[in-house]
């Protein structure tokens, strides 16, 4: 390709970079999963007909399923019955969350910078309490991956994993802005 440009300019011809593929990442790329690629998670799991490129590292920690009030675990066992969190209300999900919050953020801080930390408070079952956390380097990700994994919480054994998503403004739902 180098060869190419070079003789291209010797010749008077103007050059650029390749142009990249349109497609990719968008919901017209068939290829790869478009869910996937936004928030490192698909409703269809292994079954999904798209690709889910897993990264072997990233700057960005996915922890499945860590933060989970009683709202959300009363809709988990009954995902036909939705009414099942209106008992609870959002001041008390929220006081929640702040506990959640002051508690698990400086043990991710203690391994590296953080630059995002991001909590799911979607109600489906692929998204729901999932934990973002990007750090400044990967090699602090990749500690944090070491570190966490298989560990407990809340009663619950965390799953660790690398995720694709670096921006953030795709991977969170525009429903949510408009709550807000």
């Amino acid at each position: 390709m180098l060869d190419q440009a070079e003789s291209q300019l010797e010749n008077g011809v103007s050059w650029h970079n390749p142009e990249p593929p349109e497609n990719i990442g968008t919901e017209k790329d068939r290829a790869n999963c478009p869910f996937y690629i936004k928030t490192g998670s698909c409703r269809f799991g292994d079954r999904c007909s798209r690709k889910h490129n897993y990264p072997t590292s990233s700057k960005t920690l996915l922890v499945r399923g860590m933060f989970i009030t009683f709202g959300m675990e009363q809709c988990r066992r009954d995902d036909y019955d939705t009414d099942a969190s209106l008992e609870y209300s959002d001041e008390e999900t929220y006081q929640q969350f702040l506990e959640f919050y002051e508690d698990v953020l400086p043990e991710f801080q203690n391994v590296g910078k953080v630059v995002q930390f991001k909590v799911s408070c979607n109600y489906e079952p692929h998204l729901r309490g999932n934990v973002y956390v990007q750090y400044q380097s990967e090699k602090d990700c990749q500690a944090a991956l070491a570190l966490f994994s298989g560990r407990w919480y809340a009663g619950r054994q965390l799953h660790c994993e690398f995720c694709p998503v670096t921006r953030w403004k795709t991977a969170i739902c525009g429903e949510l802005h408009k709550r807000l």
